[in-house]
């Protein structure tokens, strides 16, 4: 029977974080259950973009400090590490407006960027998983908790995407386009690189269309368990979802390997359900359920796709650049769709500093959106 451990914690301020993460922990028995001294600890947070801590886009730094000064204390060896979209660019500007910089920097801790790190080919697929995620004798899965506008929703086992260094994270978006498809790459990625132990920032996480577009809402949780699967089931039920309508979550009882809800044994904190979180609009992932030639037929009358909002669009081409389609090419003022390449994997929405993205929606497509009972 797999545990889910549930604490509350208001806000960010260091001494909460610090006693809410401790006794989340506790519940699964301790620090001290996952490292011992001398062990090797990769703590993997989520840091979509190079966002502050107060856009709740990534996993805030009090929580990354709180984690690691757990393990610290143990006596283990502490690093850090992500692969964000993007990040090629300048890896350190995406440490640095985090805030995860200045908690390496307190604590004396490495901070390891999975693009110069190298990687381990894994799997039948032949996946390539960054060299610190296998060679760690810990790893700690940190995400935030997010919907997402093309998988509906991000937390735990999606954060583990992020162990795959490079553009080959852009070529799953572009060979597995549809979410059920994708899914099982998630899955896959996540089965490789095995966390020992996961701890989701709910303090404050994001609803709407998430990742990074949609808006922060306060929850007031930490979530752990040893199950990121669990927790991905558990944690939308908590929200009001149905956890199995999530691509992931369906892929994962395909195989066999999602527990059901009432297998998961809840610790601490047995907390309410929230009636009025709000998910994505996208209602895109429906296509799976509906023959491919219909589903090509439909598309053509109702689609939701990416679009610019000039006015929010600096121009700085970060979409250019992660789109694993090219299906934008730059523009005098904005960057260009080219709408026939585009396969709507909303990465570009996902690593805008600027929030310029939004969904454009045809008319068949907002209509249909008034009855789809916000997917639940």
């Amino acid at each position: 029977m797999p545990s889910v451990s549930v604490t509350r914690c208001q806000s960010y301020d260091p001494e909460e974080v610090r006693d809410g993460v401790r006794e989340c922990l506790d519940h699964l028995g301790g620090v001290k259950k996952f490292a011992s001294p001398g062990d090797r600890v990769l703590l993997k947070p989520n840091m979509l973009m190079a966002a502050p801590p107060d856009r709740h886009v990534t996993t805030h730094p009090a929580v990354i400090e709180a984690v690691a000064e757990l393990f610290i204390d143990t006596g283990a060896e502490v690093k850090v590490g992500d692969s964000p979209g993007g990040s090629f660019r300048n890896i350190e500007s995406f440490w640095r407006a985090t805030g995860i910089l200045d908690v390496a920097e307190r604590l004396d801790i490495e901070l390891i960027n999975f693009e110069a790190a190298g990687s381990y080919i894994m799997g039948g697929e032949g996946y390539p998983i960054s060299r610190p995620v296998v060679d760690s004798d810990t790893v700690v899965n940190l995400p935030k908790l997010k919907t997402h506008s093309m998988t509906i929703f991000t937390c735990a086992v999606k954060n583990m995407y992020g162990a795959v260094p490079g553009f080959r994270k852009a070529d799953y978006h572009r060979e597995h386009p549809r979410p059920s498809e994708f899914a099982e790459k998630l899955l896959e990625i996540y089965l490789l690189t095995d966390p020992a132990l996961t701890l989701v920032d709910g303090v404050v996480g994001m609803e709407g269309n998430g990742p990074s577009g949609g808006d922060p809402r306060h929850l007031g949780l930490f979530l752990a368990s040893e199950d990121a699967l669990a927790l991905d089931i558990y944690i939308p039920l908590l929200l009001g979802m149905d956890p199995f309508r999530l691509p992931v979550n369906e892929a994962a009882r395909r195989r066999n390997l999602a527990p059901e809800p009432s297998d998961i044994e809840i610790l601490g904190l047995e907390s309410e359900s929230v009636d009025d979180f709000r998910w994505p609009s996208n209602i895109y992932y429906t296509l799976d359920l509906l023959p491919s030639g219909l589903a090509r037929a439909l598309m053509k009358l109702w689609w939701s796709r990416p679009a610019i909002d000039p006015e929010r669009c600096r121009n700085c081409n970060v979409c250019v650049e992660s789109c694993p389609a090219d299906a934008l090419r730059s523009g005098a003022l904005v960057p260009e769709f080219d709408y026939s390449s585009c396969i709507n994997c909303l990465c570009c929405m996902e690593v805008c500093p600027h929030r310029a993205f939004y969904q454009d929606k045809s008319l068949l497509y907002r209509l249909t959106s008034l009855f789809s009972g916000v997917l639940k």
